[in-house]
């Protein structure tokens, strides 16, 4: 049999490209972080300083997006939508791009179950944006005084009633033509879809939201 004789030196070469190569790609930032997503984890996402919203968005409507695509769910309200009470709508991404957050854009993914304890239901940055570029903003200030102009520029959202209206419009399933109580109301679903919201020591509430602030 005839044998072929690599030079060591060639050898070496291959082998630290292969390294290299290998290296770079190891070193690539995850997809949730190079989208820009945080997720709601409680060291390193946006429950890390914002408990006491997490705590009450947990009880709210956002919060249990994903529990109304279970079968046997709001079973009623499905069959007068012409939905399948019975279905397993967990998966469909039809639904899912209004059920969770950051749905295949670096957020949620179906089947990675990392991303999908982060970002379940409809979360902080599904309203708020992706948060990691506009948080480093925020940690150029260590007294919390950030310039508001400076992290919208970043991409900071606020609740803007465009945002909600992605979601909340005639193409879903469950809108005003069906029954008016599907009505979109943009103040009471941000009062009581989303969280409580509580006044931040170093800013006051800007300008037309104080209403967000009222018991």
């Amino acid at each position: 049999m005839l044998k072929i004789r690599i030079p060591h030196f060639i050898l070496l070469t291959i082998v630290l490209f292969t390294t290299v190569v290998i290296g770079n790609i190891l070193a690539l930032p995850p997809v949730a972080e190079a989208a820009g997503f945080m997720g709601h984890k409680k060291k390193k996402g946006c429950t890390k300083c914002h408990k006491q919203q997490y705590k009450s968005w947990k009880k709210m409507r956002h919060a249990k997006a994903m529990k109304t695509l279970m079968p046997g769910e709001f079973a009623e309200e499905k069959i007068k939508a012409k939905l399948d009470p019975d279905k397993n709508y967990i998966k469909d991404k039809k639904c899912l791009k209004c059920h969770t957050t950051g749905l295949d854009k670096g957020g949620y993914s179906v089947g990675n179950k990392k991303k999908m304890r982060s970002f379940y239901a409809v979360g902080c940055e599904e309203c708020h944006g992706k948060g990691k570029k506009y948080q480093k903003v925020k940690n150029k200030y260590e007294q919390d005084d950030f310039p508001r102009d400076e992290v919208i520029k970043a991409g900071m959202k606020y609740g803007e009633k465009e945002v909600c209206e992605k979601c909340h419009n005639d193409d879903s399933p469950f809108n005003a033509a069906l029954d008016p109580k599907y009505a979109f109301d943009y103040k009471k679903m941000l009062k009581k879809g989303t969280h409580k919201h509580f006044r931040l020591k170093k800013h006051s509430p800007r300008k037309g939201s104080e209403w967000l602030y009222e018991d």
